[in-house]
């Protein structure tokens, strides 16, 4: 079944039975982005300091040789 399938069949719906199906579609569209923020995993970064971030920006960007 296709999306335009459900469409023309929603359209045949009262209003009432329409509005309990956008109910219904709304809830689980919502359960399933509950779902997706519950499953994501947040990346531990490792130690850096401030020392390091200087450190890394002078060896990396402050002492290249700019290419002509």
């Amino acid at each position: 079944m296709t999306a335009n399938d459900v469409y023309n069949v929603a359209k045949a719906l009262s209003s009432e039975e329409l509005t309990k199906l956008c109910n219904m579609l709304n809830s689980n569209v919502k359960n399933k982005k509950e779902v997706n923020k519950q499953t994501r995993k947040r990346i531990i970064l490792p130690e850096f300091t401030k020392d390091d971030a200087i450190k890394y920006l002078i060896e990396n960007h402050f002492s290249k040789k700019r290419e002509a």
